[in-house]
């Protein structure tokens, strides 16, 4: 896999979206077109942008087991004190579509599941 581009989401509840242009090198707005949803995305967006783009992300989110590392490239669902919110893991570093780029998580985040990248 290739770099990385960082994307900051436009508007609240892009993360999702922003996450898959990342990984799938696009603008958010291809995204927003692809899954017709320019709010919070969910599994079946998820799954839709990731068919249309040939990238192969396990089908389920896998629970997270803070015992074991991450897997070097994956979407993350971040548990943030007031809200959820999705990160893009990508070898040792994570894209925060709303605050930026990060070599560790916000000491209160935890993260429940991830989409793992086959």
């Amino acid at each position: 896999m290739r770099e990385i581009k960082y994307i900051k989401q436009p508007t609240d509840y892009l993360c999702g979206q922003a996450c898959l242009a990342m990984i799938a090198n696009v603008s958010e707005n291809d995204v927003i077109q692809v899954t017709h949803n320019d709010k919070g995305s969910g599994k079946k967006d998820v799954a839709k942008a990731l068919e249309h783009y040939g990238i192969t992300l396990a089908k389920t989110m896998i629970k997270a087991d803070n015992s074991m590392p991450l897997p070097s490239v994956c979407i993350l669902k971040v548990l943030l004190p007031k809200y959820g919110h999705c990160f893009l893991y990508y070898y040792g570093k994570y894209y925060d579509s709303k605050f930026g780029l990060m070599d560790e998580l916000y000491g209160k985040a935890r993260i429940p599941s991830y989409w793992n990248y086959l």
